[in-house]
């Protein structure tokens, strides 16, 4: 059982006694001893950022993974029979599923199943869940001087398919290099 004290059961002294003691803790707090100078105490005043106000905040970029893309054959010409081009194959794991992005500078990219020997052309530029594809330029371009190659591959996150995120976004990237042999031998860089 809770006792509520009223102030009709308080003697008269008992509360003359504690409005003394609240009035000299109220006093002592806002006074300053005599002959000493009252310390003012200044707050700086602060401005709350405007909407037309820009503060910079750091960018965190995450650490380039580097890896290594590998190709095979190292050499490759239109007339050999045994592949349709120089297969490039990133020597990365991914822990997440990927987009392989793969561009060139010259030539083209074409997928192919060695089993039933499907193969598909696709530009200078593809996007692909495959990890492999292969780089390969037209018989027609034989006996003509070519660029030095740069095949660059990016690997994005793929998109989720229940539709988290804001689309994809960079993980890493990687370069091969083609040079020439005589005229027509592409020759991948170890």
């Amino acid at each position: 059982m809770v006792h509520w004290i009223s102030f009709e059961h308080m003697t008269p002294s008992f509360l003359l006694a504690c409005c003394l003691l609240l009035g000299a803790v109220l006093v002592a707090g806002c006074t300053a001893p005599q002959g000493a100078t009252a310390k003012q105490t200044t707050v700086p005043v602060t401005t709350p950022p405007t909407a037309t106000s820009t503060t910079a905040i750091p960018t965190i970029s995450p650490e380039k993974v580097t890896f290594a893309i590998k190709a095979s054959p190292t050499r490759y010409i239109p007339l050999m029979s045994s592949t349709v081009g120089i297969q490039l194959t990133p020597d990365y794991t991914p822990q997440v599923p990927v987009i392989y992005n793969w561009s060139t500078n010259y030539g083209y990219f074409v997928s192919w199943n060695a089993t039933d020997g499907k193969v598909t052309q696709f530009n200078q530029s593809v996007q692909t869940a495959e990890r492999s594809i292969y780089w390969t330029y037209a018989p027609e371009d034989m006996g003509k001087k070519k660029p030095p190659v740069t095949v660059r591959l990016i690997i994005e996150t793929a998109r989720l398919p229940h539709g988290g995120g804001e689309g994809r976004g960079t993980i890493t990237w990687s370069e091969v290099r083609i040079g020439w042999e005589g005229n027509d031998t592409a020759v991948a860089e170890a």
